[in-house]
């Protein structure tokens, strides 16, 4: 370990950028700069060395103050997936919801914000990771198994964060409509009709995650997942205007996030 992070001394200068007001965004960008160089080098990422990686990100973040750095952070930060070559873009993924899942109980309310525009902003950048390969192939297969295991993770004993789960049911529409998943073919862009095809059956494949979230023992999952597949945005959606079958407790549950 102690080798490894000799290897990335660019996390402790990010880190450390967060303490120091006059030097931060110097010091940030240099960093910053000196990381998505070291990713873009790699021709693979170990499991061990992705979760170390998101390990000093994470508090990185948690030690920067001020809206304006923290959203440019959580911006550059989400993006890194967008840097590396194709092969690490899954393991670098994996690493980013693992640690996110595991600190997630420990986050206060002070710091709480910065985080959900993280993983918005994470998530979108891996939506874009699929459209920049054509929706489709063998790593944006991989990217959709990251998913599947430690973002819409089904398995409500040993699976991801319930906080973090429900984030992700929340926006998780939101940002496949922004990052032009969502919406009739040519929607502000020329497409073949093959990537149509290839859009349509990556979202039928993101939504099929969503719709196994139906069926949880957890209430609030259970609600969550329920209302977002039914999204009147999605091809299948049905949601209806008058919010039939949702009580008051399920309004009360279906805050979402940060409005960007």
């Amino acid at each position: 370990m102690a080798a490894a992070e000799a290897q990335m001394p660019f996390i402790k200068n990010l880190a450390s950028s967060a303490k120091t007001p006059t030097t931060d965004r110097k010091l940030r960008t240099q960093s910053l700069a000196t990381l998505q160089t070291y990713l873009s080098s790699r021709t693979g990422l170990p499991a061990a060395d992705a979760l170390k990686l998101w390990t000093g990100l994470y508090y990185a973040l948690w030690m920067t103050d001020r809206p304006r750095p923290q959203q440019a952070l959580a911006a550059d930060l989400a993006n890194l997936v967008l840097d590396v070559p194709a092969a690490c873009a899954a393991p670098l993924a994996s690493g980013f919801w693992s640690v996110l899942s595991r600190q997630w109980a420990s986050i206060d309310a002070l710091r709480m914000d910065k985080f959900l525009l993280l993983v918005r902003r994470a998530f979108a950048a891996q939506v874009r990771f699929a459209r920049g390969r054509a929706w489709a192939g063998e790593q944006v297969d991989r990217m959709l198994d990251v998913w599947r295991r430690l973002a819409f993770d089904a398995d409500d004993e040993d699976g991801v964060s319930l906080g973090l789960r429900l984030h992700v049911l929340d926006l998780w529409v939101d940002e496949l409509e922004r990052e032009k998943a969502l919406g009739p073919a040519g929607d502000g862009e020329d497409e073949e009709e093959d990537d149509v095809a290839a859009r349509d059956e990556w979202v039928r494949r993101v939504g099929d995650m969503v719709d196994a979230l139906r069926a949880s023992p957890v209430k609030s999952v259970r609600n969550r997942a329920s209302e977002s597949y039914a999204d009147e945005r999605l091809p299948w959606g049905t949601r209806e205007s008058d919010g039939e079958g949702q009580g008051e407790e399920d309004e009360d549950e279906g805050w979402g996030g940060i409005d960007d």
